[in-house]
């Protein structure tokens, strides 16, 4: 009889409370202890006018790869720099694209000019066009392995149809199309399936602008239902074949705050759904903010209205920058621990922790 009453006791509690947010508005975040960081950050590339709009390190550490645009006479420049030099450019080549993008643990880059996809080998200092047909294509995202490309195939003349996303072995080779172009994609670790975001606006107030997770698999054409997201979904992260995260948005009524939060999905069942790291460093604006997860899967950075932090979502700690004068892009070097970001003059580094393998 007691233990009835207890339960019975712990039911109306837990109604209560369910109760008190909704009519609260108020919305239960975890409290993510913040390490303020006054790291100073060390200029590696100087950049004299024009801005970074794509940078990344290569998986051994070795290589800087960024796109440069308005240097010169306005002109589009992917340069690849050998971290450590005293003169560290080694490619320098004009093109006409914004994204780039290391092949897995390979020394190839891929990247986009002219509505194509080419692939650079920067040891050999040769390049292949893998697409070079009819359309045009751009935003090339490798698999996680390097072994799969995704990108976006646009109508070669406008209103000819909508973009889609296609798939390619690393070579060029089974070029396939996958599903209608969509926003936020996500790799699956071990395999060629792709998550993304969809948008959903509908007639009735209370579920106007919903938002969802959306899933394509190589043996199904286009998009199937995944899970409903809570909040603007913000990024989606597919770092392990269990580890599914999203980055959303959540406004909690009786602070008057809005508050990025990590969600993690439960990839047995997708709608069981758990909020394991809240920022106040991400503000109301869904569609400013670009998320760059390190490659062991640990660690997530932005730079959000705080400056630059770093989400470590094994230890549940942000570690934010203070003193940097930190834009986007951000570039990992996870075997020498320093992340790359875009400064005042150039490009510049600062060191995290002691390198991994």
């Amino acid at each position: 009889m007691v233990i009835l009453m207890l339960a019975a006791a712990g039911i109306l509690v837990g109604i209560s409370y369910l109760m008190l947010d909704i009519l609260s508005g108020m919305v239960v975040t975890p409290k993510t202890p913040v390490r303020e960081n006054s790291a100073q950050g060390e200029l590696v590339i100087p950049i004299d006018w024009g801005e970074v709009d794509s940078m990344q390190v290569s998986a051994n550490g070795r290589f800087l790869a960024y796109i440069e645009r308005g240097a010169g006479q306005g002109q589009t420049t992917l340069k690849v720099a050998k971290i450590g030099e005293d003169n560290p450019v080694v490619f320098n080549q004009e093109i006409r694209g914004s994204t780039l993008a290391w092949l897995g643990s390979s020394g190839y880059l891929v990247y986009e000019d002219g509505g194509d996809i080419y692939r650079l080998d920067i040891e050999e200092g040769t390049q292949l066009n893998l697409t070079g047909a009819e359309g045009y294509d751009d935003d090339p995202i490798p698999s996680i392995d390097g072994e799969y490309i995704l990108w976006t195939k646009s109508p070669p003349q406008a209103g000819a149809g909508e973009p889609e996303f296609w798939t390619m072995r690393s070579d060029g080779s089974e070029q396939e199309p996958l599903a209608p172009e969509a926003d936020l994609p996500a790799w699956a670790p071990e395999s060629i399936e792709l998550l993304s975001r969809r948008d959903k606006t509908t007639t009735t107030e209370d579920q106007a602008g919903m938002h969802f997770i959306q899933r394509s698999r190589p043996d199904r054409s286009g998009w199937d239902f995944y899970t409903e997201g809570e909040g603007a979904v913000m990024y989606i992260w597919w770092p392990g074949q269990e580890d599914i995260y999203y980055v959303s948005q959540l406004y909690n009524e009786e602070q008057d705050e809005v508050k990025g939060v990590l969600f993690k999905v439960d990839a047995e069942d997708p709608f069981e759904q758990k909020k394991v790291a809240s920022t106040q460093g991400l503000g109301d604006d869904d569609q400013y903010y670009v998320f760059y997860p390190s490659r062991g899967g640990q660690r997530l950075a932005y730079v959000g209205e705080k400056g630059l932090e770093v989400l470590d979502v094994e230890e549940r700690v942000i570690d934010r920058f203070t003193a940097l004068k930190a834009a986007v892009p951000l570039a990992w070097n996870e075997a020498m621990g320093d992340i790359f970001y875009v400064g005042p003059e150039g490009i510049y580094k600062v060191f995290l922790e002691e390198g991994q393998s």
